[in-house]
């Protein structure tokens, strides 16, 4: 008998959030629906560029700050 009482609520339980849940979906899908048709108003895009390096020039030189580690003997015996 308990058992049985159990399972009713558990059913009624599962057909209010079956409910529930189609609410939910009806209301929202209206509203992406809507929001699709305000069309898009952002600037077009730019055609694509492709930058090419120019040839013949060498690139610029290192911008290293421990300096040159061959030569440099500074601190030590």
């Amino acid at each position: 008998m308990r058992l049985m009482m159990h399972e009713e609520d558990w059913k009624l339980m599962f057909d209010l959030k079956l409910k529930l849940l189609a609410v939910a979906i009806g209301c929202l899908l209206p509203v992406g629906v809507y929001a699709q048709k305000q069309g898009d108003k952002r600037p077009p895009k730019d055609d694509n560029k492709v930058v090419v390096q120019p040839k013949g020039e060498r690139p610029p030189p290192s911008n290293n700050n421990q300096g040159d580690k061959k030569g440099d003997k500074r601190g030590k015996p």
